[in-house]
């Protein structure tokens, strides 16, 4: 084969198409690095058995001790924090702390007036517990009866 005038040499070749291969790897590499993250999230587990305990007359406290399994910092205030049960919606009267990060847990108490009847008979009662920053999950309370 003979060279015509203005064709690439085998070198000068050879090193064009190795940084034309360089560009897009480093194309493939941004696009995971940057846009393939995953994004930060607040996701909670129950941790332990939530408990439902006779408080007065006809009240009852529902416990539920809740952990960070998500990747980003949840906010627990009394107004965020909600739990349906027995046909009810009522807010965390207690909270052991007001910031969730990662891997670490909380308890939550919701005290329940007048609703102890619907509950006394049970050996489990379920509920939603709503946290704002985190989603809605089933949760599922033994009944401690009183001795």
């Amino acid at each position: 084969m003979k060279a015509r005038r203005g064709d690439l040499s085998g070198p000068v070749l050879a090193i064009l198409v190795t940084l034309v291969l360089l560009a897009i790897g480093a194309a493939i590499i941004a696009y995971f690095v940057l846009l393939g993250a995953s994004p930060q999230q607040a996701v909670i587990a129950v941790v332990g058995q939530p408990t439902i305990v006779k408080a007065g007359a006809n009240d009852f406290i529902a416990n539920v001790t809740i952990k960070n399994v998500g990747s980003a910092n949840i906010t627990l205030q009394a107004t965020d924090v909600y739990l349906n049960i027995t046909g009810t919606k009522v807010s965390a009267n207690y909270i052991s702390k007001t910031s969730l990060p990662p891997g670490a847990t909380a308890t939550i108490g919701f005290v329940v007036a007048g609703k102890w009847p619907a509950v006394a008979g049970k050996e489990t009662v379920s509920g939603a517990l709503i946290v704002r920053e985190a989603g809605t999950m089933e949760v599922v309370f033994r009944v401690i009866k009183p001795s």
